[in-house]
């Protein structure tokens, strides 16, 4: 704090001090907005490739079951859904085994919701056997 204040006062004599002391504080935000324009690169770059995998998945599905477009919808967000948390835990499936089938469990029960009988049981056969 102390250091801050020293800055801010004008002093002719620290003149060299506070052009030296700017710089590095101006070099230390430069590096702290780029560390910080990357990591929401890369958040945005797994947003994306969850969004497009549910997408392909949904209309895989679509083709198979032939399901109507609000249910196409609710599908695409259940598969997002699943998608976001297996990205969590996709580092180590081996040692998230009971967490994978919990998901996959939320998966089968949240589609269970959204399909008729006869279209989960078209879901099982084609796709939950993969």
């Amino acid at each position: 704090m102390l250091f801050l204040i020293k800055m801010i006062t004008f002093n002719p004599s620290m003149n060299y001090f506070n052009s030296i002391t700017m710089k590095k504080i101006i070099t230390l935000c430069l590096f702290a907005f780029a560390f910080l324009i990357s990591s929401q690169n890369t958040f945005a770059q797994n947003t994306l490739e969850i969004n497009a995998e549910a997408n392909t998945k949904t209309k895989e599905l679509r083709k198979v079951i032939k399901f109507d477009q609000d249910k196409m919808q609710a599908v695409y967000e259940a598969l997002q859904e699943y998608g976001v948390a297996y990205k969590k835990i996709s580092a180590n499936l081996s040692a998230n085994d009971e967490r994978l089938k919990k998901i996959n469990n939320h998966l089968d029960n949240r589609l269970k919701d959204i399909f008729t009988d006869e279209e989960y049981q078209k879901y099982l056969q084609n796709f939950r056997d993969e």
